[in-house]
């Protein structure tokens, strides 16, 4: 299916994490299939190339610097954005990243407390600014992006992994109290996929790109996938995009792996 038939025209769409990997895939993707786009980004010149690109497409989008960790400042960019289309029909929760490694046993309460706010309260956060908006327009899609590490064990990836399995009960939560509102909430779950969080077990101690490593990272996962191969940002976004439109009508708490396959739970 291509973005083009998911019908998205005449809705709004609002994507944090938008500035890189899989965030400004999913952006692009809502774009190509006809919404307004808000790109939110805590790097505010990431998230500006982001809604350029798309405009520069034939497309419309808006750029927002945005730090999800702060509820003060999704409310802002909500207001925002609602003047500026009058509407919010799709909210994309994208961004996230690993903070802190290490046993839990060992952590420190402020690299918990840090992850925890990242990638599970600036969840909250973005579908309580938004939800009372879908609402009253009638309703909407909210996509929440957990990880594949909520499927299996993640040693020393505490502070990064708990709150992603926060994130499904968040769904299950939301899709029960808003569904009579017409607002659908689902998860996608990546598995590896290649984005810039992903290169940071790559990289040279100067920030190069340590392209040897790489290839052995990836073969090493690639062995573990049935489909051979690590996922691109793009195969998550199209995921998402189906979520956000009306052929996902009928689909609302639920997560959707795009994992080519590495777990297959019942």
């Amino acid at each position: 299916m291509s973005s083009a038939t998911l019908g998205l025209d005449g809705r709004t769409a609002l994507v944090t994490g938008a500035g890189s990997g899989i965030g400004r895939a999913t952006a692009i993707e809502l774009a190509n299939a006809g919404a307004v786009v808000g790109c939110a980004d805590v790097d505010q010149q990431s998230c500006k190339s982001c809604a350029e690109e798309i405009t520069e497409q034939g497309g419309t989008a808006f750029s927002y610097s945005l730090d999800v960790r702060s509820a003060a400042d999704f409310d802002s960019v909500v207001s925002n954005l609602l003047l500026r289309t009058g509407r919010i029909d799709v909210l994309a929760n994208v961004a996230g990243a690993i903070t802190a490694r290490g046993p839990i046993l060992s952590m420190r309460d402020d690299e918990f407390d840090e992850g925890l706010t990242l990638n599970l309260k600036s969840f909250v956060y973005g579908c309580r600014a938004v939800g009372t908006a879908m609402i009253s327009g009638g309703g909407g899609s909210i996509i929440n992006v957990s990880s594949g590490t909520v499927d299996g064990h993640a040693p020393d990836l505490g502070a990064y992994s708990i709150p992603k399995g926060g994130v499904l009960q968040l769904t299950r939560t939301l899709a029960m109290e808003l569904g009579g509102d017409g607002v659908r909430v689902n998860t996608v779950s990546p598995g590896y996929i290649s984005t810039s969080m992903t290169a940071t077990h790559y990289r040279n101690a100067d920030g190069t790109l340590n392209e040897e490593l790489q290839n052995a990272v990836d073969s090493e996962h690639s062995a573990e996938i049935p489909l051979g191969r690590p996922g691109r940002a793009s195969e998550v976004a199209t995921a998402i995009a189906f979520l956000a439109s009306d052929a996902a009508s009928y689909i609302t708490g639920q997560i959707i792996r795009v994992n080519g396959g590495l777990v297959m739970p019942l």
